[in-house]
């Protein structure tokens, strides 16, 4: 069943009642990731929204799941099933890998320990048994304002 929550003011709650996002470039996607549920990039303006907007990176070449350029692509990816697939996973767990270190919970506790007690704090994934390893990059919006 697909509901439009688009007039929902509590975006949070949609999310967790939510399988997956159908985004565009929204950098709610960096919050959804850590839900690690599916994630549909729907791109069908990538080249004029990168034109005019500008962007850190390309979401159609690291996107956190199937990236849709249509209408009908889209339309095929829940058809199929393809959404919820093992490159849908695949995709997601390399997103998550680059933009959710420090998702884990513990941030208020590193920024004590760290500012108000002057420990040194373990990066984030030394410092949660199963967290994951990451290569260096922000977590800030696609797009530059």
């Amino acid at each position: 069943m697909l509901v439009d929550a688009t007039d929902e003011p509590h975006v949070e709650e949609v999310m967790l009642a939510s399988d997956v996002l159908v985004t565009d470039y929204s950098a709610l996607m960096f919050d959804y990731a850590n839900l690690d549920r599916p994630i549909v990039v729907h791109a069908d303006d990538w080249g004029a929204y990168a034109a005019s907007r500008g962007a850190y990176f390309d979401i159609t070449a690291e996107a956190p799941g199937h990236v849709a350029r249509s209408y009908r692509e889209l339309a095929w990816l829940f058809a199929s099933g393809a959404w919820r697939d093992e490159e849908s996973a695949r995709a997601r767990s390399a997103f998550r890998d680059r933009f959710c270190e420090f998702d884990d919970g513990r941030a208020a506790e590193r920024v004590v320990r760290t500012l108000m007690l002057g420990e040194e704090m373990p990066a984030p994934s030394a410092a949660v048994p199963g967290a994951r390893s990451v290569a260096p990059a922000g977590r800030d919006a696609l797009a530059s304002s």
